[in-house]
């Protein structure tokens, strides 16, 4: 054997066997205790006596720039956790010597803008793939995404409570993530994955409690580990979102009236699969495309605006085999309508749509990993009307 050889053998060795260690590096832990004492109010100060003695997540290392540098002491964070049988609590202090120099740029939901945030990311499975990920902005403002092999679904939302407070040496948060925002199973005692960080945007820095190791893997990986949680039950997840809407348009002296009422509901079936349903969904708020020419053989996609088939649709979308705007796309036939028309023949009506009736989609993944997804949607009938000699054809 050569001693090119040779050193090219020992070359991929160490090299496999530094990506081994660093992607078993012990992760780090945090024992979680029950409450016996009256749930901490969400109000951003961390006064509470239910905070008391509980064992502190610190010693935060960065994500960014610098991976895996050591924090500085002054922009230093700690957290703590507590449980009962209503929700999981997490209290955060955020050092910082100049918090009125701290970006706090004013969002909507589900925005970051230009503001110092701090991140919770849960993991019921402890699977490394799937979790759940609760933001809370200095300015208060939440955000909130299921997360699936690293990738966000931020259309997905969750009731929880959070409040913060800017404090002489930073500022504090406090949240409220209650059981029916997760799924997770009734064992007796159980052990979730879970990662904390926070992001310094004057510094243009970002930091994890469990280190993470930016150049293998994905981030969900590097959950760290929680454990202590005993006998808490998964809710009924159920929930009901009504709608009614009524428009009036003026158009040529003449006035039209629509009026829609419908539901959706979201249901879990277990805790790992979670059914969604629809009925008469009201799409009368999605944006609107840009008209585009498309010369070439395929299918133009447009993006999904339909809140229905922008959240959990993250196993459907494998493959891009599955492309929601078909459904209530243009009826078969809308562009033929007037070039078989015979020349007696005037076209009174042409519906650019179909209505959709209900839609249903079941999704999740078993314990092992393997993801199931079945979706099905019924639309209603729709016709053309033409006038030919003064009386009307169905076509």
């Amino acid at each position: 054997m050569s001693r090119s050889s040779k050193f090219l053998i020992i070359t991929l060795l160490f090299t496999t066997s530094l990506l081994y260690s660093q992607n078993n590096t012990p992760k780090k832990t945090l024992t979680i205790k029950r409450s016996n004492n009256k749930a901490p109010k969400i109000d951003g100060l961390l006064n509470d006596l239910a905070w008391k003695g509980l064992e502190v997540a610190k010693d935060f290392v960065m994500l960014e720039p610098n991976n895996g540098e050591k924090e500085n002491p002054d922009f230093k964070t700690e957290v703590k956790v507590l449980y009962d049988d209503e929700a999981i609590y997490v209290a955060a202090m955020l050092y910082d010597p100049n918090p009125s120099k701290i970006a706090q740029e004013f969002t909507s939901r589900d925005n970051y803008g230009q503001a110092d945030h701090f991140t919770l990311v849960i993991n019921p499975n402890n699977d490394g793939l799937n979790a759940m990920q609760f933001e809370v902005l200095i300015t208060g403002t939440q955000v909130d995404a299921k997360v699936t092999n690293g990738d966000e679904d931020r259309n997905w939302s969750a009731v929880w409570k959070s409040a913060t407070k800017i404090l002489e040496n930073g500022w504090s948060v406090e949240m409220k993530i209650p059981y029916a925002a997760l799924r997770f199973s009734n064992e007796e005692l159980q052990t979730w994955g879970i990662q904390f960080g926070r992001k310094l945007i004057n510094q243009n820095a970002q930091y994890s409690w469990n280190p993470i190791d930016n150049r293998i893997g994905i981030w969900t990986q590097y959950d760290g580990i929680l454990k202590g949680i005993r006998n808490i039950n998964p809710p009924t997840r159920l929930s009901f979102y009504p709608y009614a809407s009524t428009n009036v348009a003026n158009f040529d002296g003449e006035t039209e009236f629509n009026q829609n009422i419908g539901l959706d509901l979201k249901y879990g079936i277990t805790e790992n699969f979670t059914l969604d349903l629809t009925l008469v969904p009201d799409f009368g708020q999605a944006a609107f495309d840009n008209i585009t020419l498309n010369l070439g053989p395929f299918e133009q996609r447009f993006n999904e605006q339909r809140q229905f088939f922008t959240e959990g649709i993250e196993l459907f979308n494998k493959g891009r085999l599955f492309y929601s705007r078909r459904i209530g796309n243009k009826p078969v036939g809308y562009n033929d309508i007037d070039d078989n028309l015979a020349t007696n023949e005037e076209t009174y009506d042409n519906p650019d749509k179909v209505n959709m009736l209900n839609a249903l989609k079941i999704s999740g993944r078993t314990k092992g990993g393997l993801g199931i997804g079945f979706f099905n949607a019924v639309t209603d009938e729709t016709k053309a009307t033409i006038k030919k000699n003064h009386y009307r054809r169905w076509l």
